[in-house]
């Protein structure tokens, strides 16, 4: 039902002929095109919108965020701004901005767009508006373009757009606006080729920052990253407090097909990327005097493209969401609860509206143990065994128009409100999802969306899922007291799929960043062999390779029996008193199953042995 799309640019001519007798197009006579952005210099947001092509045919145009009404401007005037220096200090403010066109012959519609002000500490902000070049963006904007390892791909970070992709998503789903920067392997490998295992890759790195001030540090940046279902391209975003002679990863997506030169494929990085990303970096940059980010395009192979567009560093983490939650994480684990809805065009057919069956087995660990490649790179990756799906592709491939609906909350009392979730989409480009806000019990939305994939244009269609993790604030809910939010795919059918996870609701201030994860490589601590198991020989191993010239462990933290940082007869003593003479377990993870080191020390394992 599907087709392979071999990686290649496809470029099309149209033609365009008028015949006599034939109806001429009236002129653009309403404004068009309403975008809205931050002026950090100067504590406002900038309004823009586009003119009529006719010229000017309103009295005037008044200009509203968030319901109030902020200013009134002549009929001739195409940009306003909006003072945001009274705004409270340590949020980003959601800000929705409607143009009303006043005074022309016929109604105009109004214009919409949403965005948001930072009101933290800001280390650096970049929207690549003032460079005329790619050679002005690193001498006057202290970027640094750097290819490593001598790739053979013409991919090399550029703000030209060789091949006119469309904009990154600014946090509703909507492209950004003017310059982004790319490194774009449909263009740049089409004559040469990265090889997997060269260490190939195009990076950018940001300007230095002063982070010595903040207490927490956050990424957030317009990204679509493009990897390709079939390739093995890798997203990476680093991290340097020395200048970038040394780098930490922060942030990492791999292509589903990369499964056999590391790092390979897991179910914790698979898949591409379309939204603004958050990312925590406070342990690796708090507190330091010169640090540096690098977005990094690794081993593109003749696959797609990343795009990255208005880079914030800031203070403010706002993933975690408020402190008080109104409606408990759903995993979907019982399949849809009893509270949620399912309205549409399909309800009487069950698999054909939202579900938890997975009629088409996309779930990787369910269906395939966690293996990759499964689903020509195409299955749900990232959401486990169990998630709400609406599967277009499914026979029989009915119309659409299915609407999953959230409990409903009351958010009177609340000052601010934010919904959570975990989506997997695969866009085919004729479908439309949209996340969309109810105040009345689910009984009708509210538009514009809160999120929307503008599929048709951008990301590349049919290719590897899109993962993201999203909280948003949605300053429309607050008051409410019948606040439900929307899941709604709407297709003529035979597209692809959207499934969504983990959804909550959470009110007030921001809640406290909980301590990240374990880092590292699952073991059994103690086996040392790596047998996938602990015994008597795993002493007898690291004896061995202590003092007679034995092999190297493939996981020395499972030698470092007594967790203590290095490995030493002091280990092997541990594990036979462990195994002989009745002392107690080994420290986490323990013996008995794989697990992460909760101790931050020097040792590891080899990323690509599994432990079992």
């Amino acid at each position: 039902m599907r087709f392979s799309r071999f990686s290649g640019a496809i470029h099309a001519l149209c033609l365009v002929v008028l015949w006599p007798g034939a109806p001429l197009i009236h002129a653009q006579s309403c404004p068009e095109t309403l975008q809205v952005f931050p002026d950090y210099g100067q504590n406002q947001m900038i309004i823009e919108w586009s003119l009529p092509i006719a010229g000017p045919g309103a009295t005037e145009y008044q200009l509203f965020r968030n319901g109030q009404l902020i200013a009134t401007v002549d009929g001739d005037t195409a940009v306003a701004t909006d003072d945001v220096s009274a705004f409270t200090a340590s949020r980003h403010h959601v800000l929705d901005y409607v143009l009303v066109t006043v005074g022309t012959a016929a109604p105009c519609l109004d214009l919409t767009a949403r965005g948001y002000y930072s009101t933290g500490v800001i280390a650096l902000f970049e929207d690549f508006e003032n460079y005329s070049s790619d050679v002005e963006m690193e001498s006057a904007g202290g970027w640094s373009i750097v290819d490593e390892n001598n790739p053979l791909e013409d991919s090399t970070w550029t703000l030209t757009n060789p091949l006119g992709r469309q904009h990154p998503p600014g946090i509703d789903g909507h492209p950004t606006r003017g310059a982004f920067v790319i490194s774009d392997s449909d263009y740049g490998g089409a004559t040469n080729t990265n090889p997997i295992g060269s260490g190939m890759s195009h990076d950018i790195w940001t300007p230095t920052m002063n982070c010595s001030a903040m207490g927490q540090v956050a990424l957030h940046a317009s990204v679509c990253a493009q990897l390709n279902n079939n390739g093995n391209a890798i997203f990476d975003i680093d991290v340097s407090t020395d200048g970038g002679t040394t780098w930490q990863n922060a942030f990492r997506r791999v292509a589903p097909a990369r499964v056999t030169s590391a790092p390979v494929v897991t179910v914790e990085d698979a898949d591409g990327i379309y939204q603004v990303l958050e990312v925590d970096l406070s342990s690796y940059a708090a507190g330091q005097p010169s640090v540096r980010i690098r977005f990094r395009h690794f081993e593109p192979n003749w696959d797609w493209w990343i795009a990255i567009d208005d880079v914030l560093v800031d203070d403010i983490l706002v993933s975690p969401g408020g402190d008080t939650i109104l409606l408990e994480s759903e995993d979907f684990s019982t399949g849809i609860p009893a509270d949620w809805q399912i309205d549409g065009l399909n309800t009487n057919s069950p698999l054909n509206t939202w579900n938890t069956d997975d009629p088409c087995n996309r779930s990787i660990t369910l269906n395939n143990g966690g293996n990759f490649p499964y689903q020509g790179g195409r299955a749900v990756n990232r959401l486990g065994d169990y998630f709400a799906i609406l599967d277009s592709d499914c026979n029989p491939d009915p119309f659409e128009d299915e609407r999953l609906i959230t409990p409903v909350v009351d958010c009177t009392a609340e000052e601010h409100v934010y919904l959570h979730f975990d989506s997997e989409m695969l866009p085919y480009g004729s479908e439309t999802v949209e996340v969309l806000l109810s105040i009345d019990a689910g009984n009708s939305f509210i538009r514009p969306a809160i999120f929307s994939a503008p599929t048709s244009t951008s990301p590349q269609p049919g290719e590897e899922p899109l993962y993201g993790r999203f909280v948003f604030e949605e300053p429309r809910a607050a008051g409410q007291s019948e606040v439900a939010f929307l899941f709604k795919y709407t297709s003529s059918g035979n597209q692809w799929w959207w499934a969504v996870d983990n959804v909550s609701i959470t009110a007030g201030e921001y809640a406290a960043v909980p301590p990240p994860p374990p880092a590292g490589t699952a073991f059994r601590r103690g086996d040392c062999n790596w047998d996938n198991s602990f015994n008597i020989a795993d002493c007898v191993f690291l004896l061995a390779t202590l003092f007679s010239g034995g092999p190297q462990s493939d996981c020395p933290d499972a030698c470092d029996m007594n967790d203590d940082g290095s490995n030493n007869i002091a280990d092997a003593i541990t594990g036979l008193a462990t195994l002989f003479s009745g002392a107690g377990p080994l420290p986490d993870p323990g013996s008995n199953a794989c697990g992460l080191d909760p101790t931050d020390d020097a040792q590891a394992c080899d990323p690509t042995s599994a432990c079992l």
